[in-house]
């Protein structure tokens, strides 16, 4: 009888062991993230929303500057290949091609802060466009959705 029963403790004990088991979990190591908050910059958090008109003028702002041919002053200094990309549009784009905003989808917040008594918004926003243009074959019209980041300065209070 004791030999069973130690046999059944000797089981029970076998099968739980493994379960007992842990393994410590060590970190991997890596350097802290910049801040993305300019120099006497403040967040606000939560994010104040940005209204649909700001919004709208931006975009259209942008849309017509591309189809003027003068989108370079729309982007930031630190905008990725930006030379590269007015020379692209000037050489690719045709010459009566036009920027059309269809829509905006929606924007989110992606950053905001409070900066020299303005509020800087930074923007994701998805924008549906059309361009338009004519060619050896006639009027095209070719639809797109976007997603651009943008940069809002408010007046004020106001993002």
């Amino acid at each position: 009888m004791k030999r069973a029963l130690l046999a059944v403790l000797v089981l029970a004990f076998a099968v739980a062991a493994p379960a007992q088991e842990s393994r410590s979990f060590n970190p991997i190591a890596r350097p802290a993230a910049p801040s993305a908050t300019p120099e006497g910059a403040v967040r606000i958090s939560p994010p104040i929303p940005v209204p649909r008109d700001r919004v709208e003028g931006v975009v259209n702002s942008i849309a017509n500057a591309w189809t003027a041919r003068r989108l370079q002053s729309m982007l930031a200094a630190s905008f990725p290949n930006r030379d590269q990309l007015s020379d692209a549009l000037v050489s690719a784009q045709q010459k009566d091609a036009r920027l059309r905003v269809t829509a905006i989808q929606g924007w989110q917040v992606i950053d905001q802060y409070r900066q020299g008594g303005r509020i800087v918004s930074k923007l994701n926003v998805t924008v549906r466009t059309q361009v338009e243009f004519n060619d050896a074959t006639g009027f095209q019209r070719r639809d797109g959705t976007n997603e651009w980041v943008v940069t809002i300065r408010g007046r004020g209070d106001q993002p």
